[in-house]
């Protein structure tokens, strides 16, 4: 996010600097104003930069995001702006009051605009607001006059206001985020296993699909229905049977034990098991894991053969295409399961197709 406001931000540095030149011409030396707007204009070509090459890198899923390689440079770049501009205070400080006074001006906006793109990163804020206010104050103070030290004091209170509010806009804004981030996670969650419900499968699954068909490699499925699940909750009562259900999304999930793997609760009692880049056999065998944990698990069913509660599972695996539909695939899957349970249930059976 600060990087996508940076461009704004240099281009007001710019403007801002050229603003000062032209202000400035008639009391301070003329070579004195170019070299100090070099400077400017330098340290806004080196955040040009960096900049265009963090925006133009790799997608999200690099590990560019996982670094502080980058945010790093953002402070160190921010650093150098400002200390650009508190070198102003040494090499283009006016004789004159009215001259000196809008110079002041000039640098404390350029804090509280600093303010404002970096309230998000508060260390950044810090390192980019000391490099102009305190060459500023020392300046005032080295005046000596009454109004240059009653100055330099409204800059150390204006400062000091300007960290304390960033500080407390930054938590503010962090917290914002993270219940938005808490609200949106538990928007793709089943409230009663804690799995993804249907909306986060289907949000993951998208990606896995698409991520598979650039990098060819194969997307496995499983589908698991519990048998006779309306006549266990009519013998043993619904609360008994969201322990039940709470008990298979826990053996799914142990079953699927790879990072990658996203178990859902799809359905009422149904289930499922996304496994990128996994063959047929690696969703075969996971299938076979959950049925045979799911009996270790020995959930009384005494209205169905066997006495135990037990699942049907349609499984299959398939190297997605530009011409296949995830949709497609789920369904051939799903009419497996069904299969299954057309076959007597507590079965697998493969999608063909």
């Amino acid at each position: 996010m600060l990087y996508r406001q940076t461009p704004m931000a240099i281009g007001a540095h710019v403007l801002a600097a050229l603003f000062i030149v032209y202000a400035l011409w008639p009391a301070v030396p003329g070579d004195m104003l170019l070299y100090w707007l070099a400077s400017v204009i330098v340290v806004s070509i080196l955040r040009t930069l960096a900049c265009l090459a963090f925006l133009g890198g790799p997608g999200p899923d690099a590990a560019r995001f996982t670094t502080s390689l980058w945010t790093n440079a953002l402070t160190v770049l921010a650093f150098l702006q400002a200390l650009a501009w508190g070198l102003a205070v040494f090499i283009i400080w006016p004789e004159e009051t009215q001259y000196r006074s809008l110079l002041i001006v000039t640098l404390a906006g350029i804090i509280a605009a600093g303010g404002v793109m970096l309230a998000v990163h508060r260390r950044s804020f810090t390192i980019y607001c000391l490099p102009i206010a305190i060459p500023t104050v020392y300046q005032l103070l080295a005046s000596g006059g009454r109004l240059e030290l009653t100055m330099a004091a409204l800059i150390v209170v204006y400062s000091i206001i300007l960290i304390v509010s960033v500080t407390r806009l930054g938590n503010n804004f962090f917290e914002g985020l993270l219940v938005r981030l808490q609200m949106e996670s538990l928007s793709r969650m089943d409230p009663l296993t804690h799995i993804a419900n249907r909306r986060g499968f289907s949000e993951y699954v998208d990606g896995i699909w698409q991520n598979a068909i650039r990098s060819g490699q194969s997307v496995g499925l499983i589908i698991a229905d519990i048998d006779h699940f309306k006549s266990y909750n009519d013998r043993y009562g619904h609360p008994q049977g969201d322990v039940a259900l709470t008990i298979v999304a826990r053996v799914l999930t142990e079953a699927a034990g790879r990072g990658t793997d996203l178990c859902a609760r799809v359905g009422g009692e149904e289930f499922a098991i996304l496994m990128p880049s996994t063959e047929t056999e690696g969703a075969r065998l996971i299938a076979e894991q959950v049925q045979r944990r799911l009996a270790e698990a020995g959930i009384p069913h005494e209205s169905a053969p066997g006495g135990q509660l037990t699942v049907s599972i349609g499984y299959g695996a398939l190297k997605p295409a530009q011409g296949n539909s995830v949709e497609d695939f789920y369904r051939s899957v799903d009419e497996a399961l069904y299969e299954a349970k057309r076959n007597g249930r507590n079965r697998i059976e493969y999608a063909s197709s």
